[in-house]
This record gives C-alpha cells, sequence and structure tokens, in this order.
C-alpha cells in the first residue's frame, strides 16, 4: 500500500492526514479520559487547604479553652456559693428569712382580718342595742322637742 501511494504522490499527505487523526484521537483520548481527573485537582487542592485552615482554627479555638474552662468553674464557685447554704450570707439564706417573715406577716394579717371581721360584728350588735335604746327614749324625746317648738 505504501508503494501505491508513494506511486501517486500521496505518501505526504497520508502522513500529513494519520498525524492530524492520532492528534484528534490524542485530544479526544485525553479529554474522555484524563481530563475529568485533571478537572478535580483544584478542587481537591481547595478542599485540602480548607481542611488545614479549618484544622488552624480549631487548634487556636482549642488553645484559649483552658482558660475558658477555668473562667466557667470561678463563675460556677460563685453560682454554688450563692444557692446554698452557708450560715447567712448566700442568695438562698436570704431567700429563706424572706419566706419565713412572708409567713409571719400573712399570719399577722389573717389575725387582724379576722379582729376585724369581728369588729364589725360588734359594731353591728351595739349599733342594733344602740337603736333600741334611742326607740324606748325617741317617745320622751319627741315630747321635748315639741315643748321647745312651743315656746
Amino acid at each position: 500500500m505504501v508503494d501505491i501511494l508513494a506511486a501517486l504522490g500521496l505518501e505526504e499527505i497520508a502522513a500529513g492526514v494519520s498525524i492530524i487523526v492520532g492528534a484528534i484521537v490524542a485530544v479526544w483520548l485525553f479529554a474522555k479520559r484524563v481530563w475529568p481527573v485533571v478537572k478535580t485537582i483544584p478542587a481537591g487542592v481547595v478542599a485540602f487547604a480548607r481542611g488545614v485552615i479549618t484544622a488552624a482554627q480549631v487548634l487556636d479555638s482549642v488553645k484559649g479553652l483552658p482558660a475558658f474552662i477555668e473562667r466557667t468553674d470561678k463563675a460556677m464557685a460563685q453560682v454554688h456559693h450563692e444557692l446554698h447554704p452557708n450560715h447567712g450570707t448566700s442568695m438562698n439564706d436570704a431567700l429563706r428569712r424572706t419566706e419565713a417573715a412572708v409567713e409571719t406577716l400573712a399570719a399577722t394579717s389573717q389575725r387582724l382580718e379576722e379582729g376585724v371581721a369581728g369588729l364589725h360584728v360588734k359594731y353591728e350588735e351595739l349599733a342594733a342595742v344602740d337603736d333600741r335604746l334611742w326607740s324606748t327614749l325617741e317617745p320622751d324625746c319627741d315630747d321635748d322637742d315639741e315643748e321647745e317648738t312651743k315656746r
């Protein structure tokens, strides 16, 4: 076949076409097989860089963790001090004193209400007695009033 191409003078053209077809096949294979892998390399590099940055941020955060734990422990100790009885200085003790005072005031208020209610009853009883007494005295008082008007 090479002799035929040489006799026709197409040997150089056939070589050029073969090179072009080979180049097209090589580009197609590159695009089909190699390009998807090459295309993911930058994304992989970016993902790796993000992972490194995130790890650095986590390490930086963890570096401040002991100081945070110490501050939190101090705050919790203060809260514990305020919420548990400690012979008079905690909020718990103050709350207990306040509740005891409120209970005493409630009992006193109840006694006063009962006493005032009893006074109202006594007042009404005395008013009824007073009305009876005045009713027995009124006929005499009416005569006195008439005598005074006649004068």
